[in-house]
């Protein structure tokens, strides 16, 4: 072979070379923006979960303070408060560990509301439990149910993966 056909056929080697590397780091950004998808998706669904989970717990806790207020009960009225102000800010600060899409966020934006009222309504009810009327925690717990069609959109949604 003759010294000039060496070093084109080297230069052609060298230019298929670059080109399927560059080929493959392309492919390799597919890959991690697929991958990055994929773990997004999972982000979703596993806040879908807590939050449904999550959710539960606070429901059981609305119940505890409906139980204590239609047996007038003051000592297990305050105990309940302090449940569900203690459990809605447990899970407001969870929440905040969640790095969610666009597509869920504002079923998280919603939650967090939900969160925010029941923190709240805890520490009225604990702190207002000797002199509470009981009429007025009866009908805010029956607000609070209309709260549970979200509830109920959250666990459709974990269940479907979003």
């Amino acid at each position: 072979m003759k010294p000039g056909l060496c070093r084109n056929v080297v230069l052609l080697l060298i230019v298929v070379f670059s080109l399927s590397a560059a080929g493959c780091e392309d492919i390799g950004n597919g890959v991690d923006d697929i991958e990055g998808s994929v773990s997004q998706t999972m982000e979703d669904i596993d806040f879908l979960r807590w939050a449904s989970d999550s959710a539960g717990v606070i429901l059981d806790d609305y119940e505890a303070i409906k139980a204590a207020s239609s047996e007038r009960d003051e000592v297990l009225l305050r105990e309940s408060g302090i449940k569900l102000r203690e459990d809605s800010g447990m899970y407001l600060e969870e929440l905040d560990g969640f790095s969610l899409s666009s597509s869920v966020e504002g079923v998280a934006t919603e939650y967090r509301d939900f969160l925010q009222r029941s923190y709240e309504f805890g520490e009225f009810v604990e702190t207002s439990s000797q002199e509470i009327d009981f009429k007025t925690i009866e009908r805010t717990l029956e607000l609070m149910n209309e709260t549970s069609e979200l509830i109920g959109q959250i666990s459709d949604m974990a269940e479907q993966g979003v």
